[in-house]
């Protein structure tokens, strides 16, 4: 829950991977999770007096750690977490994924393989099969939406956010605040935004999501 400036909602960030994982589903079968709403947003845009929430990274873990136990427990071996904010360079949001999500399949593989599982006879082959779907490595994947692809740059309530939510979430768009002065830096090329814009990242990022869970 993060300022979007004015013109785009709090919560904007989970609404973009949310919607853009509905839009997947209508092209390949997927279950799409409830969105986690509260995470490490920090303060780096804005204060609390912006209505910007940020959870401890530490709490934030716990939690997603719970979430993964859950769903290993489940049987869900083919879990993916989409992550549309701070996603460059490892930022406290993905680093405490990456790090619930291997705590919790260490300990899912010790209760129900055993102690020294890795060390047994059976897991002789398991270099040999570490791109296999079934390798516990690939149960749980962490990924910013562009899926670490360079080649698409973000913004913050920018021309290619705003657009993304011009195509997504079009009646959550208060187009009217769109270029009014007010401080926000950031927002400066939102004026430039479009729902085409938004539409033709979209259609790009679906191509790539639909051959990575090809894979899997």
């Amino acid at each position: 829950i993060e300022y979007h400036s004015s013109h785009l909602p709090m919560g904007t960030d989970a609404l973009v991977a949310y919607e853009f994982a509905k839009r997947l589903a209508r092209e390949t079968k997927v279950i799409i999770a409830p969105p986690v709403w509260y995470g490490p947003a920090s303060y780096a845009v804005q204060g609390p007096e912006k209505f910007t929430i940020d959870m401890d990274g530490r709490v934030f873990y716990d939690t997603m750690y719970q979430i993964f136990t859950a769903l290993l427990k489940a049987g869900w071996h083919h879990v993916y977490v989409m992550i549309a904010h701070q996603t460059e360079d490892f930022n406290p949001t993905e680093t405490a994924c990456l790090h619930a999500s291997r705590t919790a399949l260490f300990k899912h593989l010790e209760e129900t393989r055993g102690i020294g599982w890795w060390g047994k006879a059976e897991s002789k082959t398991f270099y040999e099969t570490l791109s296999a779907a079934d390798n516990p490595w690939n149960w749980i994947k962490i990924y910013p939406l562009t899926l670490r692809h360079k080649e698409f740059t973000g913004d913050h309530a920018g021309r290619i956010e705003t657009s993304m939510m011009m195509a997504l979430c079009p009646d959550l768009v208060r187009k009217e605040k769109i270029g009014q002065e007010n401080g926000d830096w950031f927002t400066e090329t939102a004026v430039e935004a479009t729902p085409e814009i938004g539409e033709e990242r979209i259609r790009a990022l679906l191509d790539l999501w639909l051959a990575e869970l090809n894979q899997a």
